[in-house]
Order: structure tokens, then C-alpha cells, then sequence
């Protein structure tokens, strides 16, 4: 049965020495499988090179998720929005405008006692045309001592070129006593940074993984031996809230953008301008005021799980929300994936060495890959811990999926199917042995797992085969054959002691699965009815060996008419051909014990 073609030819080339290693190697192939997903697991795991996975999964469940978080309605945004642009723009004209606007609506702002007034704007550069609007706005952040600026880190390649020791900026404490005085800092600060007292300056740095994609938030610059606190951590420290010790953390999105409170400047600004206020005196008051952009004409936009135009306040708003509440995520170390990926890859590993019931497996494995995929979904919706079970998920689904399909590539060899066998090529002697076998129970679920232990023992012989059910989905041919079973065990000629050896080793290994479900049923004579059937042929071109074959199953059919013959006390009857009795007879060294001697299997003469 060799190629018929190049492709076939070429196929036959590539699988064939595949199949002959899978099965030199049998159940060590399970376990070495095992041995080389384990370690890659624990290398990628431990070396964070899953991270893509854990990303791709951590925004596809902030996107999905059905509950999530409620924005903190103390929270409040006095948005620069497109309408605020064209309504200042008559009379204050383009962005930016004159600082002593901004001084004004601070002014406005703090007499209502808000908890504090958090600037998204970085106000890098004096107005050289405005130095009175400057001065003015100057004076007002220095008596409003519950306002908050951010500065922007540059990138650290530029900090020997900066003058600006780090020692200098207001709130950068020492981690290290060793730390160095004269250690730099490239960053853009507001032109009245030294106006700022305490931890009133933080860093705003929205930075974004390899994708592009906004995840995290600093919570510190550690730079040189000294911390630099983030604007969301100095304005939750000013509350009293308890920082995290990690220098950023995993956000926990309050939904889709716009997540929060927000009031276009202009309704704010022209509001304080008026003798007759008609907002409300308190608006602001307890609040924590974030004035920022969401104006795409600004271009504050970054692209985060929950929306591709993500504005940059809305962003600073979750950040401070989080440390505020504590509600930012947390995740599980490292070492828990390993275990959760080894005891999975384990588990698998046993359940093909010792072959279990492929619909058990196909089932449990399903259900853990559903229940690693479950837990991170519920765990983001129900609690505050990111449990990213994907690379459990992947490397079980890679151990899975190549062991599977060394099970098909086992049992395609051992059918002598072409591609991966030649036993059936032209000229070639080969040896069959059929075995059917007949469960007497009539108890469905005793049968079914009897049946499930026998197939059990066939695939883990060495050479045996276990068929498909026979007739199945006609229901009438089927019900003939509904307690039977056949297996076929096919090697080479010169193998015919090992096969025999193999299927006498099949019903040995059989026997306490055999005697357990006679004790359940309390039956009397045989549980269980072996039909031996056994017959050489050489694969010739004119198919011969085919009608050998189907005279040989002939022979094995013939055998059922002889299982209603009472057969003594036994649990189990063996009835073999004359032809499968000679071979065993004409083989040396063939062990049977003496209670399948009992159940019909005579070796010896009598």
C-alpha cells in the first residue's frame, strides 16, 4: 500500500520515521513531552515572556467584563472640551490662554473647598506676553496650598545633560542613604515649580506597553536612590490615603470613557465671572477637581483597553480613583502559574501513560481549559486580583494537542495505515491476531465501564488496536453488537511470539476488572467471552491477502455461536479458533495462567 503520488510519497517520507520514534519511545514520549512543555513553561512564566498573553487577556476582560467599579463621584473633571475651545475663543482667542484665567477659576474654585485641584495641564513656558497674567496666577497656587501640577519625565538618556538635581524637586525623598546630591533629572517642570511646596509636583507620565497599549500607571519615579512621587500618589497621599509599595500599578477601569463627572470650562469660568452666580455655591466643594482635556484638537489621547481615543484626564482620573479607593489591581506571583501549569501538564501526562478513556479526558480537559479561562474572567468582575490563568491555559493546550495527536499517529501505526506503517506494503508477511470479546451484564452502566477497562488494558498493550463500535447510528445491526467488542492486534511475521505473548497479557491484566464487576452483579458464570481468532498473510499485488482477511473475520463471527454454551463457574471464557491455538502451541517461552488454562485457553495437548 505504498504512494501513489509525489505528495503521498512525500508525506509517507516526513511521517513514517515520525511514527517509528513515537512508537520506540511508547509511553516515554508522554513523559518526555512532559519534561520539555514543563520546562518552557517555567522559563517563559518565570522570565515574563507570557506577558503578551497575559496583556491580550487582562483588555479582552476589562473590554467584556459585566460589572466593574463605579467612578468616584468626588471626582470631577473641568473639561477644556472642543465647545469650551470655541466658546473662549472671542474673547481669549486660541489655546493657551493668559494664565491669569486659570488663576481666576483656581480662585473660584477654592473657595468652595474642594479637597484638592489637580492641574492635567503642563504649564512648561512663561507667557512673555502676559507677565501680569503669569504673576497673578503665581500668587494664586501659592496660597492654595491643596493644588497639584504634574511635570513630565524625559527620557533618562537626557539626565546628564540636566541641571536640575533631583534633591531639588519638592517631595523627592532618599530610598538610599547612599543616594547621591548631585544626581540629575531630565524633566519639563511648570515655570513656577519653586512656588510649589511639599509633594504638590508629581510626575504624569502616561507610558504605554509595546503594543501601544495603556495598562499601568506609576505610582513612583525611582531615580538614582531617590523617589519621586506620581501626581495621582502625592494627591492621594494630601488625603491620607496609604500608598503601594510597587512603583506602578495594574489598572482597574471604571468602564468606558466618559467615566466621570465632567463640566465644560467655559460653563465654570464664565459662571464665577457673574455678579449673579447661578451654579451652585457648593459644586465643587469636598471634591477632588481635575481641570484637563478631552478635546482631540489638544491631542491627549492614548489608546487603553476600554476605548481606542482614551483621554489623558480620564486616564489621570482612573489613576487617582484607584490609589483613593486601593481598588487598583493586584496580581499573583509567578510561582503559582508554574505550579498551575505543572500540575495540569502532570495530570495529562498520567492520563495518556496510563490511557485513560479518551471521552474522560477529551471531557475533564475541556472542562479545565473552560474553568483556567472562567476564574480569570469571574476573579476581574468579583474582586480586585488578576488571576491570568492563560499560560496554564497555552502550554496544557500544547501538551494536549501534541500528545493527542501521538495517540492518532500510534493507532495509525498500529492499523498498518500507509503513512505512517509498513506493514501493509507489497511483499510483506504479516501476522493478525482478532479478538472479540462479549460483555454479559445487563446492567448498562457495568457494562460500558467494563468495556472502558478492557479497551483500557488493549491500549496499553503493545501492539493491540481497539476498533470503532460496529454499525453505529443503525440502530437494528448495531443492537447485534451492542456487548461486543473487537480488537486486532497486526505485526510482521517474524513478531508472532511477541503478538501472542500480548494478547494473552491483555486478558491477564484484565482479570480483576473482570472479577470486580462479576462480585457487583452477583452473576453466575462468565462476565466476559474471549473469541481468539489468529492468521498470517503476505501482502501480494493482486489482493489476495484482503480475501485472507475477510475469511479470517468469518472465522472470528463463527466463534459468537459457541458463547451461549454454558462453560462451568469461571468469570471469564476464552474460545479461540484451531489456527490461533496452533500458533500459540508452535511458540516457545508463550505464559498463560492457569486461570485462562481454566477459561478455555489449552496450550498444552491433551
Amino acid at each position: 500500500m505504498q504512494a501513489h503520488n509525489p505528495l503521498q510519497g512525500f508525506a509517507r517520507f516526513f511521517l513514517l520515521p515520525l511514527s517509528s520514534l513515537s512508537d520506540r519511545l511508547g509511553n516515554w514520549f508522554y513523559v518526555g513531552l512532559a519534561v520539555v512543555v514543563s520546562a518552557v513553561a517555567v522559563f517563559a512564566i518565570a522570565t515574563g515572556s507570557t506577558a503578551g498573553m497575559k496583556n491580550k487577556a487582562y483588555d479582552l476582560i476589562m473590554k467584556s467584563r459585566f460589572q466593574h467599579p463605579a467612578a468616584d463621584t468626588d471626582i470631577v473633571i473641568v473639561d477644556i472640551d472642543e465647545p469650551a475651545l470655541a466658546a473662549m475663543a472671542p474673547e481669549y482667542g486660541r489655546w493657551p490662554w493668559p494664565r491669569n484665567i486659570m488663576g481666576e477659576l483656581v480662585e473660584g474654585i477654592a473657595a468652595q473647598q474642594p479637597k484638592a485641584i489637580v492641574f492635567d495641564i503642563a504649564f512648561s513656558d512663561p507667557d512673555v506676553f502676559n507677565i501680569e497674567g503669569d504673576r497673578y496666577f503665581r500668587g494664586v497656587i501659592a496660597a492654595a496650598p491643596n493644588t497639584f501640577f504634574p511635570m513630565i519625565r524625559l527620557n533618562e538618556e537626557n539626565d546628564s545633560l540636566s541641571e536640575l538635581r533631583v534633591m531639588q524637586l519638592p517631595g523627592a525623598s532618599k530610598l538610599d542613604p547612599a543616594a547621591p546630591d548631585s544626581a540629575t533629572m531630565a524633566v519639563i517642570l511648570p515655570f513656577f515649580f519653586d512656588a510649589l511646596t511639599d509633594h504638590r509636583l508629581g510626575t504624569n507620565n502616561i507610558y504605554t506597553g509595546e503594543d501601544g497599549m495603556v495598562r499601568t500607571y506609576d505610582v513612583y519615579a525611582d531615580e538614582y536612590g531617590w523617589r519621586v512621587g506620581s501626581l495621582p500618589a502625592n494627591v492621594a497621599a494630601a488625603l491620607g490615603v496609604p500608598l503601594p509599595d510597587q512603583t506602578d500599578i495594574l489598572l482597574n477601569w471604571r468602564g468606558k470613557p466618559p467615566s466621570y463627572r465632567r463640566v465644560s470650562f467655559h460653563e465654570i469660568y464664565f459662571d464665577l465671572l457673574k455678579s449673579k452666580k447661578t451654579r451652585p455655591v457648593d459644586e465643587f466643594a469636598g471634591k477632588i477637581v481635575i481641570i484637563g482635556s478631552t478635546a482631540p484638537s489638544l491631542f491627549d489621547l492614548k489608546t487603553t483597553p476600554m476605548a481606542k481615543a482614551h483621554p489623558g484626564v480620564e486616564i489621570l482620573a482612573s489613576a487617582i480613583d484607584n490609589l483613593k479607593k486601593g481598588d487598583y489591581l493586584t496580581e499573583l506571583p509567578p510561582w503559582i502559574y508554574i505550579l498551575v501549569t505543572l500540575i495540569s501538564v502532570v495530570l495529562l501526562t498520567i492520563a495518556f501513560v496510563y490511557n485513560i478513556d479518551h471521552r474522560i479526558v477529551n471531557l475533564t480537559f475541556t472542562v479545565l481549559q473552560s474553568g483556567f479561562l472562567a476564574v480569570s474572567y469571574l476573579t476581574l468582575n468579583f474582586s480586585t486580583i488578576f488571576v491570568d490563568l492563560t499560560a496554564p491555559f497555552a502550554f496544557s493546550l500544547a501538551y494536549f494537542t501534541v500528545a493527542r495527536f501521538n495517540y492518532m499517529f500510534a493507532g495509525f501505526r498500529r492499523s498498518g495505515q500507509p503513512f505512517f506503517s509498513t506493514a501493509l506494503d507489497e511483499g510483506n508477511a504479516c501476522r493478525v491476531v482478532l479478538a472479540q470479546c462479549h460483555i454479559h451484564l445487563n446492567n448498562r452502566r457495568a457494562r460500558l465501564g467494563l468495556g472502558a477497562s478492557l479497551k483500557k488494558q488493549v491500549g496499553l498493550s503493545r501492539y493491540g488496536l481497539v476498533t470503532s463500535p460496529f454499525f453505529k447510528g443503525m440502530p437494528l445491526l448495531h443492537a447485534f453488537f451492542h456487548d461486543t467488542m473487537v480488537f486486532y492486534w497486526l505485526v510482521s511475521a517474524d513478531q508472532s511470539a511477541e503478538v501472542l505473548q500480548d494478547v494473552i497479557s491483555v486478558m491477564e491484566r484484565s482479570m480483576p476488572a473482570i472479577r470486580k464487576s462479576a462480585r457487583r452483579a452477583s452473576k453466575d458464570g462468565p462476565v466476559v467471552t474471549w473469541l481468539l481468532h489468529g492468521f498470517a498473510f503476505t501482502v501480494d499485488a493482486e489482493g489476495t491477502w484482503r480475501l485472507k482477511g475477510e475469511e479470517g473475520m468469518a472465522k472470528l463471527f463463527a466463534l459468537a455461536s459457541k458463547t451461549g454454551k454454558a462453560g462451568g463457574g469461571e468469570v471469564i471464557r476464552v474460545i479461540a479458533t484451531k489456527e490461533f491455538i496452533e500458533s500459540c502451541r508452535g511458540t516457545e517461552g508463550l505464559k498463560v495462567s492457569e486461570e485462562l488454562e481454566k477459561a478455555g485457553l489449552k496450550l498444552q495437548r491433551a
